[in-house]
């Protein structure tokens, strides 16, 4: 039998005959193939019409099809994948930023992002902490178990002359990334946030939310199936979530090594001098690395000559930072969410 002679039959229809034919429930077909129940009962309804190829070989394996079989059913899969086409394309997006260069410590949190079973994750701290660069390293970590793609959006909850992103306009975004037609995608946020939903219910995507100004921000854009997984960053706490995991600074052992890995010529300083050195800021990641980049861009300085430069804390600020990155900036775009008291008790500190 030809391919072109069994186009017709839906994919739901072809997979249900198959399955009575076997004389398996639908509970059976699920425990043989390592798929869902839910997912053969969405399959044989026709609520999934596209299933993947996957998809289609684990069916066929499970009901122990002949080619004859095993052809009928890729045959239905192709037929709903033509009728799909219009709303959407298979894409799997790459979108994970370069992981960070020299990433140390935060072992107990990545052992937590690498373990934790809730679906969304909520990363806080204050400005300059490393959340952006923990939810990174951590995603490309996890990125092979999320082989439907992985998603990176910044929020621009605390960025400089940006207004914070709409969920909406971010929603729009992410249907582009994962395949769907603009003409395809609803005018009205909780009409994309549906589609959203619905695009990912049987794909596994990680998605890193960067720089959430709240959770209002946050929630339109998390996925619902169980098969996603999303890392969010945000300088608030977002309590309305389900996990959240809080940064603090660094031990003074983890600085010192960022510091030595970054700024790469400070072999022999004692190691008082390092200790002192990463005190003076803070033990933030952002200044550590700020200083690394000023002793790189003044070869004739040591640990010593910058150390006594940090010294002055009327001057210290003035001191850590490298073209337009500077502790200072970092912390200043948190005072936009501080009412007027707060922002001058703020100031005067």
């Amino acid at each position: 039998m030809s391919a072109e002679a069994v186009r017709g039959p839906a994919f739901g229809a072809v997979l249900r005959n198959r399955r009575g034919l076997a004389a398996l429930t639908q509970e059976q077909l699920a425990e043989r193939s390592g798929l869902s129940a839910r997912t053969i009962r969405r399959l044989e309804s026709g609520a999934l019409e596209r299933p993947r190829g996957a998809t289609v070989r684990l069916l066929a394996e499970a009901l122990g099809l002949d080619d004859k079989g095993q052809m009928l059913l890729a045959a239905a899969s192709r037929e709903g994948r033509h009728r799909s086409e219009p709303l959407r394309r298979l894409v799997v997006p790459r979108q994970l930023p370069a992981d960070v260069a020299a990433f140390v410590g935060r072992a107990d949190e990545l052992s937590i992002l690498d373990t934790e079973p809730a679906t969304a994750i909520a990363i806080d701290g204050m400005a300059g902490v490393g959340k952006t660069a923990l939810a990174v390293h951590a995603a490309h970590r996890l990125a092979p178990g999320f082989p439907d793609g992985q998603l990176f959006v910044d929020l621009h909850g605390h960025t400089h002359g940006t207004a914070p992103a709409t969920p909406g306009d971010v929603l729009g975004r992410l249907l582009r990334a994962l395949g769907v037609r603009n003409d395809r995608i609803p005018p009205h946020t909780d009409a994309r946030a549906a589609l959203y939903r619905t695009v990912l219910a049987e794909r596994r995507v990680l998605l890193v939310l960067d720089d959430a100004a709240d959770a209002a921000q946050v929630e339109p854009l998390l996925p619902g199936g169980p098969g996603c997984r999303a890392l969010i960053t945000s300088r608030r706490r977002l309590v309305a979530l389900d996990r959240t995991l809080t940064l603090d600074v660094l031990p003074v052992e983890d600085a010192v090594a960022l510091l030595t890995h970054t700024a790469e010529r400070l072999a022999g300083t004692p190691s008082r001098t390092l200790a002192e050195l990463v005190g003076r800021c803070g033990l933030l990641p952002l200044a550590v690395r700020l200083a690394a980049a000023r002793l790189r861009s003044h070869p004739t300085w040591d640990a010593s000559h910058l150390l006594e430069r940090l010294d002055d804390p009327g001057e210290r600020l003035a001191e850590l930072e490298a073209g337009p990155r500077s502790v200072t900036a970092a912390l200043d775009l948190s005072v936009r969410g501080l009412d007027d008291d707060q922002r001058r008790a703020y100031l005067l500190l």
